[in-house]
C-alpha cells in the first residue's frame, strides 16, 4: 500500500511539475504509511510534514511557494473533477480559481489560461493551455457619469491566496502596457513574463461584461448618499460606484486602533485647548463644502518652533489616516494639483511652510482655493482635462503666508491672504491653554502625537457613515451659525465676512462630529474655538481691506528702501545731479517730510495692483491729493525751474493708516 501511495503521491508531484514547468522532482517519498483510497481522495486535509518529502532543491521550492504551495505541502488533490475544454471550444479564455483536475487526468494550477490548440497533417489535435497570470476574473465593466473613462473592474487572487479587487482603467492597455504589469504584480498578482502579451488581449479583447458599474476618478461625494474613498465607498448608495485610479493603493486613508481610544486620548485635550479643538473641527470641514456651497480654502497657523502647530497637525491627520496622511510643503503648485485631487471633498494638512520655495508660495494658495489646476496641452496640441478639487486645508508654519511670500519676491495679493487665513496660535503654553494634568506643553504634545499614531482613521469613516445619512439642510445650519454674535462682523469690509463664514463652517463640522457622538466634547465646544479663532485672526489682520493695507504697505516701503536714493530734495537745484532712476522728490512741510512721486515711480510702485483703484484708496484715505480740476490726481509742480506733474504723498499720515499693527494681542478662552 505504501509503493503504491508513494507511486500516486510523485505521479500528482509530475503533473505539478509539467504544468508548472519546472525541473523534475526527486522519485523518493519517504515517510509514508498505509493509508486508504477513501483517504487518499481527502488528501487536502491531511497535513505532510517538512521531512515527508525529501530531496527538493531551493528553485523547485521557490516554484512552489509561487503557486501558493507552502514549502514541504502537498497540494490537494481535487475531489470534483471538472470537463476539459474540447479543441472545437478553443481558443478562449478560462480561469480555475483553485487546483482542478480535469477529465483527461491533467491537473491544472491556479490561474488565467489561454487555452488554444494544434493541428497537424494527419488531422491529429494537441491541446495548448499556455498559463499566463494568478486567478483573474474581469466582473464588470466601467465608466463615468458622461461615458468616458471606461476600465475594467477585475477580481483578483494574490500570491498569499487573498482575493483583491480593482477598478483598472483602459487606458493602462495602451502601448506595451508596462505601466499595467507593474501595477498588477505590485498587487500581489503573478505573471508569466513570457505570456504578458497574452495577459493585455485577455483584458483588451475579451467581450465586455453585461454588467455595468459607475466609476469615480476622485475620492468624495458621488450623488448625496456616497461618498468615495480609494478603498471603501460609504453611504447608502455605495454599490453603485467604484474607485478608479491607474494606481494600485493609497497609504494616506488607513485606520488602526479604535475610535473610543482615540476619542479619549486625543480629542479630549481639545476641551479647554482651543487651537487644539480648531484643528480637530476643520478635519471634519471638507465633507461639508459641497454641501454648504462654500469655497475651498483653509487656515494657516502661525507659531514659534517647537511650540505644538505639529501636534495640531498630527492629530487632525488622525482622524482620516496615519503619519502617511500628513502631507509636507515641499511641493510645487504642480505637484499639489495631485495631492489636492487626492482629498477633493476632503481635508488636506500642509506641514511647515518653510520646507517650500517661497516663490511658489502664492500659486499655491491661489490654487487651494481656485479648486483646479493649470490648463495643460496634450502631445497633438489639444487641450488637457483639467484637474478639479474642493478641498479644506490646515497648513502650519513658523512664517506666515504673506511673509513666505514677500521672501520669495512676490507681492502679497488680497486673494491670496483669504485663500489661506493667517491664524496665530500663540496661547498660554504653545498653543495650549490647559495641560490636562501634564507638566508643560511639550509632554502634552508628546501624548497627543503618540496616540495619533496609534488610534486613527476610525472618526473619519464614522463621520461620513453618518453624514451620508443626514438629509438636513446644512446651508441653513450654517446660516444660524454665522448669526451668532461672535461670527458678526458689523460695518467690516468683506474679507471680514468671508473669514467669519470659514470659521463659522469651522464649528459647524466640528459640532457635527460631537452630536454624531464622535469627539465626545459637549456641545459648544467647536463653536467657541471657532470664535477665538476668528477673533485671533482680526486680531492680527486689523481693519479695512488686506488689499487696501497692501498698498498702503507696498508704498511705505518703497519710500523707506528707495527715500535716500531715488529721491531728492525739491529745493535743492544740484539734487538733480546726484539721483539716479528718479522716483520723485522730498520736501519739509511744517516740520514733517512730504514725498512727491513722478508718475513712473509711483506705477513701479503699484505694479501688481489695478493702478486706478489703488490711486482711488490712496485718495480716499487722505495719502494723496485729490483730484484737480482736471480730473488728475497728480498735481503740476514747479521744480528747480521746470514744471513736473507728481503725486503728492502724505507720509506721516500713510506710516499711521497703512502699517501692520503689530503686536497683537490675542483673545482669551
Amino acid at each position: 500500500m505504501q509503493s503504491n501511495l508513494a507511486g500516486r503521491v510523485n505521479n500528482m508531484v509530475n503533473d505539478i511539475r509539467e504544468i508548472s514547468m519546472i525541473p523534475e522532482l526527486t522519485d523518493d517519498v519517504t515517510n509514508v504509511t498505509d493509508v486508504t483510497d477513501k483517504e487518499l481522495l481527502c488528501f487536502s486535509e491531511t497535513q505532510v510534514g517538512d521531512g515527508d518529502v525529501t530531496d527538493v532543491t531551493s528553485q523547485e521550492a521557490t516554484l512552489l511557494t509561487s503557486t501558493v504551495i507552502q514549502p514541504g505541502d502537498i497540494p490537494p488533490l481535487p475531489e470534483l473533477v471538472e470537463p476539459h475544454i474540447p479543441h472545437e471550444k478553443r481558443p478562449c479564455w478560462h480561469v480555475y480559481d483553485d487546483f482542478t483536475r480535469l477529465d483527461n487526468g491533467k491537473l491544472m494550477r491556479p490561474g488565467t489560461y489561454y487555452l488554444n490548440y494544434e493541428e497537424d497533417r494527419d488531422g491529429n489535435v494537441t491541446l495548448i493551455d499556455k498559463w499566463v497570470c494568478s486567478p483573474l476574473h474581469i466582473e464588470a465593466q466601467t465608466s463615468d457619469r458622461r461615458d468616458n473613462n471606461f476600465g475594467r473592474f477585475l477580481r483578483f487572487k494574490d500570491s498569499k491566496g487573498r482575493w483583491k479587487t480593482w477598478a483598472m482603467p483602459m487606458e493602462l492597455l495602451r502601448a506595451s502596457g508596462e505601466e499595467l504589469r507593474g501595477t498588477l504584480l505590485s498587487m500581489g498578482v503573478l505573471i508569466d513574463p513570457y505570456n504578458f502579451r497574452e495577459l493585455s488581449c485577455y483584458l483588451l479583447q475579451t467581450v465586455a461584461p453585461k454588467k455595468q458599474i459607475n466609476c469615480s476618478l476622485q475620492t468624495g461625494w458621488y450623488g448625496r448618499h456616497a461618498y468615495v474613498l480609494p478603498d471603501q465607498v460609504i453611504g447608502p448608495d455605495a454599490d453603485q460606484v467604484v474607485f478608479q485610479s491607474n494606481q494600485a493603493a493609497y497609504e494616506e486613508f488607513c485606520a488602526a486602533g479604535t475610535l473610543p481610544a482615540w476619542r479619549e486620548n486625543v480629542a479630549a485635550k481639545a476641551v479647554g485647548n482651543p487651537m487644539l479643538a480648531l484643528g480637530l473641527s476643520s478635519a471634519f470641514v471638507g465633507p461639508l463644502l459641497s454641501l454648504t456651497h462654500s469655497e475651498g480654502g483653509g487656515i494657516h497657523m502661525v507659531g514659534d518652533s517647537s511650540s505644538g502647530k505639529s501636534t495640531i497637525a498630527r492629530a487632525a491627520s488622525s482622524v482620516w489616516g496615519g503619519k502617511e496622511y500628513r502631507r509636507s510643503w515641499r511641493t510645487t503648485a504642480n505637484g499639489l494639483e495631485g495631492a489636492a485631487a487626492l482629498f477633493n471633498d476632503g481635508f488636506l494638512v500642509l506641514d511647515e511652510i518653510s520646507e517650500c520655495d517661497p516663490s511658489d508660495v502664492g500659486e499655491i494658495a491661489y490654487a487651494l482655493g481656485n479648486g483646479y489646476g493649470k490648463q495643460r496641452a496634450s502631445r497633438y496640441g489639444s487641450a488637457r482635462p483639467v484637474t478639479r478639487w474642493l478641498t479644506f486645508a490646515l497648513s502650519n508654519g513658523e512664517r506666515s503666508i504673506a511673509t513666505a511670500i514677500k521672501e520669495g519676491g512676490g507681492r502679497v495679493k488680497a486673494g491670496q491672504s483669504m485663500r489661506l487665513l493667517d491664524l496665530p496660535t500663540k496661547r498660554k503654553y504653545g498653543v495650549f491653554d490647559d495641560l490636562h494634568g501634564f507638566d508643560h506643553g511639550a509632554a502634552l504634545s508628546e501624548y497627543i502625537s503618540s496616540e495619533a499614531l496609534l488610534n486613527y482613521g476610525h472618526a473619519g469613516r464614522v463621520y461620513l457613515e453618518r453624514l451620508t445619512h443626514d438629509d438636513r439642510n446644512f446651508s441653513e445650519r450654517l446660516r444660524q451659525i454665522k448669526s451668532l454674535p461672535g461670527f458678526q462682523a458689523n460695518g467690516a469690509e468683506g474679507q471680514d465676512k468671508r473669514a467669519a463664514g470659514r470659521f463659522a463652517l469651522i464649528a459647524l463640522a466640528g459640532e457635527l462630529a460631537t452630536e454624531y457622538g464622535i469627539t465626545g466634547w459637549p456641545p459648544g465646544i467647536a463653536t467657541e474655538a471657532a470664535i477665538i479663532g476668528y477673533h485671533t485672526w482680526k486680531a492680527q489682520r486689523g481693519e479695512g481691506s488686506d488689499e487696501k493695507r497692501q498698498i498702503f504697505s507696498t508704498l511705505l516701503d518703497f519710500i523707506e528702501r528707495h527715500g535716500d536714493s531715488r529721491f531728492s530734495d525739491m529745493d535743492d537745484k544740484d539734487s538733480d545731479k546726484m539721483v539716479r532712476d528718479r522716483a520723485g522728490y522730498w520736501r519739509d512741510e511744517n516740520g514733517v517730510r512730504t514725498y512727491y512721486l513722478n508718475a513712473d515711480g509711483m506705477k513701479e510702485t503699484l505694479k501688481g495692483f489695478d493702478f486706478k483703484l489703488a490711486l482711488d484708496l490712496l485718495e480716499q484715505n487722505g495719502i494723496i491729493l485729490p483730484r484737480n480740476s482736471q480730473g488728475e490726481r497728480a498735481h503740476p509742480i514747479r521744480v528747480h525751474g521746470k514744471t513736473v506733474r507728481l503725486y503728492r504723498v502724505d507720509f506721516e499720515s500713510l506710516q499711521n493708516d497703512g502699517a501692520p499693527i503689530y503686536p497683537v494681542q490675542y483673545p482669551e478662552t
